[in-house]
């Protein structure tokens, strides 16, 4: 039966990703690709797994009923629920170096999964085979910590290294905490669930998905092979101890030492230095900064000026103002100073909200109705003027709308992923004209399209699960790629906002690398790099959009921290 849920639960669903797969899967390039996120995510695993290893030691020391009652109470509670608890309390100034690094992760992690650290531990406390080595133990003056260290621990170390094993496995594919509280730094910290959780019906989601399933069936391997290897070492009652074998040894050395103190003593001083290196380790990953932003704008909330993961933007040249888009489907006009001006929300948003914003050369607002498969054109003050698209994969029908250009002559150019990526063009009555792009990551080709900024006769679109930038003339001729997967100056991770600056050169932030960059648009070469991973002003969490206003201000969209930061390079 065991083998069987399995089989169901594991392998049937490995497998058909495989086949679903329409490439051979290479290991090498989705390491290539994915590599930094999948070493990020088993390094907050594997510290996590210390940490367990730690509570499961210490708990076959002594027993722990109460706190694996209240582990267990915390992981009924759920993720979202911890990690919005834990936002509340470490989110201080004096606490940056808990919520801005490693730590905080971790701690939510242990906080969900650590029952079963405990449990492992509690379990050397049952049995008649536990309690007769104990008591063997006991008669020949062995404190607790003394029967932990020289009796229960050569014998169960497989079960409670199991019980870490499995702490890290749910550790690497939780998702509620992780949402809400990363990116964590350095940047090889970002955990990898997030760097492709916007994708849809890609072989590169399925690709890293399986990346992360192998990580974690050679997990549930050394687990098992713990388990097997405990179920052997484990004792009977008519074992003995061989605490007294070196009872006379360890008494001769430790003589100056109180015998009822001395476990005591050294399980404090062995769980205070394992903390300290914690924290040196904590504190070395997280020295990196951002640069400082000029302004930052808005903060999280539901109110005016106020927003709840913002995910695009768009700059009015007439008068100088600004339009976001968040979660909650609200439109917000600011002014250059980001203060609020007015608000209103698309019609309908069940079925998601908007992740793009465009003002057009009439001065009105378009938004690409993502999940409504619609493009909606409203005036400043919010009157919807006129809507056209529908779902569907035929001319002038969508599947998920990302953004909608202008060329100079007054042509629409939307772009969209789904079932079909590509860019589509029309007039500004919403006639449908012509379209070009596929779904694929040959020249010409997108994954899924997310930004396009038009500069000259060329548009410059973000292919954004392709990690570049994609140049065609505007008839829809491709010319040339720009960039590729990776973290160096002129590379990119999920490259989604673009803008032009008064020079010329492309704007882009990053999902992926939390960062923007300006690019040459000629060369492609990185010009400059600002922002990190993190949570303190200078850095962010999943930037979506970006704006350059008249004055050379770069409005960043920093969606996971709530809120939009301004710079300049």
């Amino acid at each position: 039966m065991s083998w069987l849920l399995v089989g169901v639960t594991a392998l049937v669903p490995l497998v058909s990703m495989v086949l679903a797969l329409k490439r051979p899967f290479a290991i090498a390039r989705v390491w290539d690709e994915f590599g930094p996120q999948a070493t990020g995510s088993l390094l907050v695993a594997s510290v996590t797994g210390i940490v367990a290893l730690v509570l499961a030691l210490t708990t076959s020391a002594r027993r722990a009923r109460g706190a694996t009652a209240v582990a267990l109470l915390s992981f009924l509670i759920g993720g979202q629920l911890v990690a919005i608890a834990m936002i509340r309390l470490y989110n201080r100034p004096w606490l940056g170096w808990v919520y801005n690094a490693m730590p905080l992760v971790v701690m939510a992690y242990v906080a969900r999964f650590g029952w079963v650290a405990l449990v492992a531990g509690n379990a050397t406390w049952g049995g008649a085979g536990w309690r007769a080595l104990r008591d063997l133990a006991a008669v020949d003056g062995a404190t607790a910590f003394q029967a932990a260290r020289r009796v229960v621990w050569p014998l169960a170390w497989p079960i409670l290294g199991a019980g870490a094993a499995l702490v890290m496995i749910l550790s690497l594919s939780e998702v509620p905490a992780t949402v809400l509280l990363a990116p964590q730094r350095p940047q090889v910290l970002v955990p990898m669930l997030m760097t492709w959780v916007h994708l849809q019906r890609s072989d590169v989601m399925i690709e890293a998905s399986l990346l992360l399933g192998l990580m974690v069936v050679a997990l549930a391997v050394v687990a098992m092979v713990l388990v097997r290897v405990g179920w052997r070492k484990a004792p009977v009652a008519q074992q003995k101890t061989q605490f007294s074998r070196d009872k006379e040894q360890t008494n001769s050395n430790d003589q100056s030492i109180n015998p009822q103190t001395r476990g005591a003593t050294g399980l404090r001083i062995g769980s205070w230095s394992l903390f300290a290196s914690c924290i040196l380790a904590f504190e070395i990953s997280g020295c990196s900064s951002g640069n400082q932003p000029d302004e930052v704008w808005c903060e999280t909330g539901t109110g005016p000026a106020q927003t709840v993961y913002p995910r695009g933007i768009a700059y009015s040249p007439a008068d100088d103002t600004f339009f976001i888009v968040d979660r909650q489907a609200r439109i917000q006009h600011l002014d250059r100073a980001g203060k609020f001006i007015g608000e209103w929300h698309t019609p309908e948003s069940q079925q998601g909200k908007p992740v793009g914003l465009t003002v057009g050369p009439d001065g009105n607002l378009w938004v690409p109705d993502t999940h409504y498969h619609r493009v909606l054109v409203y005036a400043p003050d919010g009157k919807l003027l006129h809507q056209f698209g529908s779902r569907g994969t035929g001319p002038g029908q969508f599947i998920y709308p990302t953004d909608v250009a202008f060329g100079p002559d007054g042509r629409v150019f939307v772009s969209e992923y789904g079932d079909h990526d590509r860019v589509q063009v029309f007039d500004m009555a919403g006639n449908y004209r012509y379209e070009f792009g596929a779904f694929g990551e040959g020249d010409g080709q997108f994954s899924r399209p997310q930004s396009m900024v038009v500069r000259g006769n060329e548009i410059y679109i973000t292919d954004a699960c392709n990690h570049r930038l994609v140049v065609f003339t505007l008839d829809g001729k491709f010319l040339r790629n720009i960039g590729g997967v990776g973290s160096e100056p002129g590379q990119f991770r999920f490259p989604y906002g673009l803008d032009i600056d008064a020079a010329g050169n492309l704007i882009v932030c990053e999902f992926g690398n939390n960062r923007v960059q300006k690019i040459d648009p000629k060369t492609g070469r990185g010009l400059a790099v600002w922002g990190a991973p993190g949570r303190d002003l200078g850095q962010l969490a999943y930037p979506w959009g970006v704006a350059v206003d008249k004055r050379d201000r770069v409005v960043t969209v920093d969606a996971g921290n709530n809120r939009l930061q301004v710079f300049q390079f």
